[in-house]
């Protein structure tokens, strides 16, 4: 990866999320998506001021993350199986992708293992789509109180992957995912905070609605590597 292309477009998404604060008083989270990058790569990106990356594959996080420098934050991004919690739970500082009670229940019991509380997201299907996990948007409210019973995981806010489709349709999605969170919100409690949507494509519909977290790959490290 070259230096100067990344340092350009990390600066132009620092700058991006300085003009939000100013405009809303809202903080931006920037998550360097690192699917298939190197821990050499993400090293880079930190040194030139990413302070979040997140990992898509429980096996990939496992192998890189102690390679990365201990000054980024270390989130799980992708689709989380029961049996590779182990993996992640205790290294991550946030897991985006609570997408059933089964995964609740067992990062529970490992981070009761390991003594800790662990923090994460509730992972909705915005769009309804079949080849996308998440809990449906007409399950969430009853997901929720049963959610927040697990005493060893932390509920920080909703995550989403918006629809690949035309702009308003993105924004409907957008939308809905904002009057959810906001809704939750009273249940979940103060630490409910971060609404995590919006990706390289999509990620200013998704701010614009509301969002203040969002998850840049191929914006920060170019076209993904097969």
């Amino acid at each position: 990866m070259d230096r100067e292309v990344l340092k350009t477009n990390l600066n132009a998404l620092f700058e991006y999320a300085r003009a939000v604060e100013a405009q809303t008083g809202r903080r931006l989270y920037i998550v360097g998506a690192t699917k298939t990058r190197t821990a050499e790569e993400i090293n880079l990106a930190a040194s030139l001021g990413l302070e979040i990356v997140g990992e898509n594959k429980a096996q990939e996080f496992r192998d890189k993350m102690p390679l990365v420098s201990s000054s980024v934050q270390k989130h799980f991004i992708g689709h989380l199986q029961a049996n590779k919690v182990k993996y992640v739970v205790g290294v991550a500082s946030l897991i985006h992708s609570c997408d059933c009670l089964q995964i609740a229940e067992a990062v529970s019991k490992r981070a009761e293992a390991l003594g800790i509380c662990q923090d994460m997201l509730i992972e909705v299907n915005i769009s309804g789509e079949e080849n996308k996990h998440g809990f449906a948007v007409t399950e969430i409210f009853d997901a929720a109180g049963k959610l927040k019973e697990f005493k060893n995981v932390r509920f920080r806010g909703l995550m989403t992957v918006l629809p690949h489709a035309d702009e308003q349709i993105v924004r409907e999605c957008c939308k809905k995912m904002k009057e959810l969170f906001d809704a939750l919100r009273p249940e979940l409690g103060e630490q409910f905070e971060l609404l995590s949507m919006g990706m390289s494509e999509d990620y200013r519909i998704a701010v614009s609605c509301g969002a203040n977290m969002i998850r840049i790959g191929r914006g920060i490290f170019g076209e993904r590597r097969k």
